[in-house]
């Protein structure tokens, strides 16, 4: 097996820096290192399932072969040499087992690998999904935590199916599986458009997809398999229509960020957790695309609108404290897609790293462990982990469209019609009232504050003080307006509404048929109807930007951590 070196300090080498271990650390049963010994982990949550919750296998798997893009297999030694396993062993308390190098499988890739049944790398990645999956089994059967870190999605088939073996011999039990990630990866080789196996996982273990061929995941076994009653899909967003159908026949529990968007975070894992009950170990596979690309950039198949980082540390942290957590894998993360000067990499490796504290350790010491990374912080990031709190604002969907509708229509109208009437104004050589051009200012800068919340909504970052702060800015702007129409409409010294009730609406008789007087009567009554109309979309819009700012102090009061 080829490998390269595994450092738990930090060093400048990512290939062959040597093993940092501890004084007169012992060799293990199943033939792997003990990086570290320390009496007990610092987590307050005691575990359900593992007969030894102090110590952690850490399985490191350099393989990108389910996947087309090259990088991913460089995330182990990224993430252990921003000082990952050694905060887990020194300040987190663990005593990490496991082999002193990442894996890089080159020994088990044949030199040939033909497509079968459409999957590509198909010899490669079930041999070394087999060796991955015997590596997890010789931790979980320990009775430890086993922490895998990839590596693409497609290693999953290997640390789900040997911690499913492990617990099913060790407690007699079926494992659960919460499934973070953008993809379903649930594709069997007839239905995945691509044939990358790292898109095919979930349905090798749940036996939705099957081969007989030894060579070619032949070897996953009923005790290596989970049931999709006991699968939860959380952070969906891009799914193939070959994927929804099998979800759909399926029954298979998936929360997508509609869902959160809709229920919030909080109660989506509450809906998790409940659907899989209280006596189940948990496995957690995390990939990293799950999160916004604003924080996790470096990954393979980056889809817009993820969760936060903070969202996915909750997932992590409600999980560990189920007490059920049996297995973790953090996978996707693939430094070589950003460049060398680009913060991205860097952002995506402390992201990961930021999920492994809290699925081990829960929220406080997580918290206070991001704030002694090896690596220099970032701005937004260092902010998020001083305060330690992340405003989630839930807006009310339907009320926000319809406002929006109504203002457009509302100031578009309001344009229109003093435009015409500037129009009128030029064609009969007269001067131009300063309120036509005020109020057609003011609608446009209601269309455009309306273009700023649109904008600000596909960003994810509209903020209840930006709404309230512009709401009453056109406020005020709108209510002159409307005092100033209210006065040329009913006020002394031959108003408007006077006027037009004295020649048009009151006009006896009305004039008809096809002569001059008749249609100069109608443009009088159309002019009269416009101002009608000005008046009553100028109140709309007071009263809604009012109705706005009421929303978003209400969003405001329920922030939500």
């Amino acid at each position: 097996m080829a490998d390269i070196a595994l450092p738990l300090a930090k060093s400048t080498s990512t290939t062959t820096a040597t093993v940092t271990t501890l004084p007169d650390t012992p060799t293990s049963s199943v033939g792997s290192r003990t990086f570290g010994r320390n009496i007990m982990n610092t987590s307050l949550i005691e575990s359900k399932f593992l007969s030894h919750p102090e110590d952690l296998g850490v399985v490191a798997v350099g393989f990108s072969g389910g996947q087309c893009k090259p990088g991913v297999d460089a995330a182990p030694s990224a993430l252990i040499e921003a000082g990952l396993l050694t905060q887990i062993r020194d300040e987190l308390g663990y005593n990490l087992h496991g082999h002193d190098t990442v894996h890089l499988y080159t020994d088990l890739v044949p030199k040939e690998d033909p497509d079968y049944r459409n999957m590509k790398n198909p010899r490669a990645v079930s041999a070394v999904t087999r060796k991955i999956a015997d590596q997890v089994y010789n931790q979980a059967k320990e009775g430890r935590l086993v922490l895998t870190l990839g590596g693409d999605h497609s290693i999953a088939i290997g640390t789900i199916g040997g911690s499913a073996k492990a617990i099913r011999e060790r407690l007699g039990r079926e494992i659960a599986v919460i499934w973070v990630d953008a993809h379903a990866d649930i594709n069997t080789p007839e239905t995945s458009g691509s044939g990358n196996i790292h898109g095919m996982p979930v349905s090798f273990l749940t036996g939705l997809a099957s081969e007989d061929k030894e060579d070619i995941f032949g070897w996953i076994k009923d005790e290596n398999r989970i049931s999709v009653k006991k699968i939860v899909y959380i952070g969906l967003r891009d799914v193939d229509a070959g994927e929804k159908r099998i979800l759909r026949e399926n029954g298979i529990k998936a929360f997508s960020m509609f869902d959160i968007d809709r229920y919030g975070i909080g109660r989506v894992m509450e809906m998790a957790l409940g659907h899989i009950g209280s006596d189940t170990p948990i496995h957690l596979s995390f990939d990293v695309d799950a999160l916004d690309p604003m924080w996790a950039p470096s990954t393979g198949t980056p889809v817009r609108g993820g969760l936060t980082l903070r969202e996915g540390d909750y997932i992590c942290e409600c999980v560990h404290e189920t007490g059920s957590l049996v297995a973790v894998d953090l996978v996707e993360v693939n430094p070589s897609l950003a460049p060398a000067e680009d913060i991205g990499a860097h952002e995506t490796v402390r992201a990961g790293c930021s999920l492994v504290r809290c699925a081990l350790v829960g929220t406080t010491t997580a918290v206070k462990m991001a704030s002694i990374l090896t690596s220099e912080p970032s701005l937004v990031y260092s902010r998020r982990v001083v305060e330690a709190r992340v405003h989630k604002y839930h807006w009310p969907a339907v009320q926000l469209n319809i406002w929006m509708l109504i203002m457009l229509i509302s100031a578009c109208t309001i344009i229109g019609v003093f435009a015409a009437f500037i129009d009128i104004q030029h064609t009969l050589l007269l001067p131009v009232p300063w309120y036509f051009p005020y109020y057609i200012t003011v609608a446009s800068l209601t269309v455009f504050f309306i273009l700023l919340l649109l904008y600000l909504i596909y960003q994810r970052r509209l903020l209840p003080s930006i709404v309230m702060i512009g709401g009453f800015i056109l406020f005020v702007l709108w209510l002159t307006g409307l005092i100033v129409i209210s006065v040329q409409l009913w006020g002394p010294d031959g108003s408007v509404s006077s006027e037009c009730n004295l020649q048009v609406f009151g006009a006896n008789p009305m004039p008809k048929g096809q002569t001059l007087e008749t249609l100069a009567w109608l443009e009088q009554r159309s002019i009269c109807q416009s101002w009608q109309a000005v008046f009553a979309f100028g109140l709309v819009g007071g009263v809604f930007l009012l109705w706005i700012m009421v929303i978003a102090y209400q969003v405001f009061a329920d922030d939500a951590v």
